[in-house]
C-alpha cells in the first residue's frame, strides 16, 4: 500500500523548508566566525573595541603580550613564544586563540608556522599599564 500523493508532497515540502533553514543558519554561523575578532567590522563582532581596558587577562596572557610588545611590530613564530616564555603548547594555543578573538593580536599561518604579532599596540600598551597599576594598588593596600 502506497501513501497518498498529498502526504508525500507535504513531507517533501517540510524537508525543503528544513534544509533551507539549516543552510541559512550555516551561512549565518560562517559570517559570525569570519567577522569575530576583526576590528574593521565594527563593535558587533565581539564588543571589545570600546571595552578593551575592561578585559581581564591572566598572568600568562600578560606575559605573552609583553613579549610581543618587546618584539615591536615584528611577527614572532608561535613556537618561539612558548619556548622563550616556557609555556606549554596547549596553554599557548588557548592564549593565542583568546587574544586573537579579542582583536589584540593577529595570527598568520605561513606554511607550517604560525606568526603572531600585536594588532592594536596602543590598546595593548594601555591594558598592560592598567595591569601594572592594579598590581601596584593591590600591593600597597593593607
Amino acid at each position: 500500500m502506497q501513501p497518498p500523493l498529498g502526504n508525500v508532497m507535504v513531507i517533501m515540502t517540510m524537508m525543503e523548508v528544513f534544509l533551507i533553514m539549516v543552510l541559512g543558519y550555516m551561512i549565518y554561523d560562517i559570517k559570525v566566525r569570519l567577522t569575530k575578532g576583526n576590528p574593521n567590522t565594527g563593535d558587533e563582532a565581539i564588543g571589545v573595541k570600546d571595552d578593551v581596558n575592561k578585559v581581564r587577562l591572566n598572568t600568562d596572557e600578560v606575559r605573552v603580550l609583553r613579549y610581543l610588545l618587546s618584539k615591536g611590530n615584528k611577527p614572532v613564530v608561535q613556537s618561539m613564544i612558548g619556548r622563550d616564555l616556557n609555556i606549554p603548547k596547549s596553554t599557548l594555543f588557548r592564549i593565542v586563540r583568546r587574544l586573537n578573538e579579542l582583536g589584540l593580536i593577529n595570527v598568520e599561518k605561513r606554511g607550517k608556522y604560525k606568526y603572531i604579532y600585536i594588532q592594536r599596540a596602543q590598546d595593548v600598551a594601555n591594558m598592560l599599564k592598567a595591569v601594572d597599576e592594579e598590581s601596584t594598588n593591590k600591593g600597597s593596600s593593607p
